[in-house]
């Protein structure tokens, strides 16, 4: 007879982690949210494309994406620091 999930120490280490990711996803969300005004701010009172502030905004959104990922149990790899910072090519950004 196998053990119930909440037996699993695996379960209990993936549940710590859930907890410390949904504290990093709340700090992820703002920091997007402030960065999506300043490029908003940015480009309505320029002819410029901040390239440098929209592609840290792309790879936010890619941060964000794999804690959701990891937290709707879509995936069992964590996101950064466990894996490279997301990188997204510059075709991906248009």
């Amino acid at each position: 007879m196998s053990k119930p999930g909440y037996a699993d120490q695996g379960f209990w280490f993936r549940v710590i982690f859930m907890l410390l990711y949904w504290v990093v996803l709340n700090i992820a969300v703002t920091v997007f949210g402030v960065l999506l005004i300043v490029v908003s701010l940015i480009k309505l009172g320029s002819k410029h494309k901040p390239v440098m502030l929209s592609s840290w905004l792309s790879r936010l959104a890619s941060f964000i994406q794999q804690i959701f990922s990891f937290m709707a149990y879509k995936t069992e790899e964590k996101p950064y620091p466990f894996q490279p910072w997301p990188y997204v090519e510059a075709d991906d950004e248009a």
